[in-house]
């Protein structure tokens, strides 16, 4: 029977990591979308959504299988709680590359603004994040969980920045305000991709280490 439930585990997890891969890979597409102005990318991110969210179902019926088949002890059943968490977070995640894509595609209909931030390489840390947090899941690295809490105060700070500057640009140019509030709700989905990598992270530290980081100070 134990067997059969770490055959099953293994699986589980299989299905978790296709999930996030194809979260991670809808994440580049929309800012590639927004980066290069291109309308099929941001068309291929959000048709594909639906296939998320099947496996999110798919994923959730297979937890709750598994729990009132073999009812489930210690390590095990931290696991599939921790599947379940990571399960919504990844198809949350997927929801967030969804909306950075309609904003690509709102950003469509005004001129390009000139560059007041390095998106490129806020965007380049967002993606590390998420690439992080599925690598802490495959190879149970509660380190590397840990760390993303800390780059997510970082991304934190980041996004304020950039808010402050938009918002003194706009000051200064108010005849952007429509292409403003697109960039501004777009800046707010990228710093929740970082939350929800860290979250990841959250859960993937307590099933290693039994110990919830949740709601504790971290660095900023």
């Amino acid at each position: 029977m134990q067997h059969y439930l770490e055959s099953e585990l293994k699986e589980l997890q299989h299905q978790l990591l296709k999930m996030g891969g194809i979260a991670e890979n809808m994440l580049r597409d929309a800012i590639q979308s927004v980066l290069n102005r291109n309308e099929d990318l941001a068309l291929r991110v959000i048709a594909i959504d639906d296939t998320v969210d099947k496996l999110e179902n798919e994923i959730e019926a297979r937890c709750i299988q598994l729990i009132a088949r073999h009812q489930p002890v210690a390590f095990e059943l931290r696991y599939l709680t921790m599947a379940m968490k990571v399960n919504r977070n990844i198809e949350r995640l997927a929801d967030k590359c969804v909306s950075i894509a309609r904003r690509s595609l709102e950003l469509l209909e005004f001129p390009p603004m000139q560059p007041f931030v390095d998106l490129p390489s806020i965007t380049l840390i967002i993606q590390e994040m998420v690439k992080d947090a599925l690598d802490a899941l495959v190879n149970r690295n509660a380190e590397l969980a840990r760390e993303l809490r800390e780059r997510d105060g970082k991304v934190n700070t980041i996004y304020e920045q950039m808010v402050r500057e938009l918002c003194t640009l706009l000051t200064d140019q108010p005849q952007l305000i429509q292409t403003g509030i697109s960039h501004l709700l777009l800046f707010r989905h990228l710093e929740r991709v970082g939350d929800l990598a860290a979250n990841i992270g959250e859960e993937v530290y307590y099933l290693v280490e039994g110990e919830v980081i949740r709601h504790t100070n971290i660095p900023r």
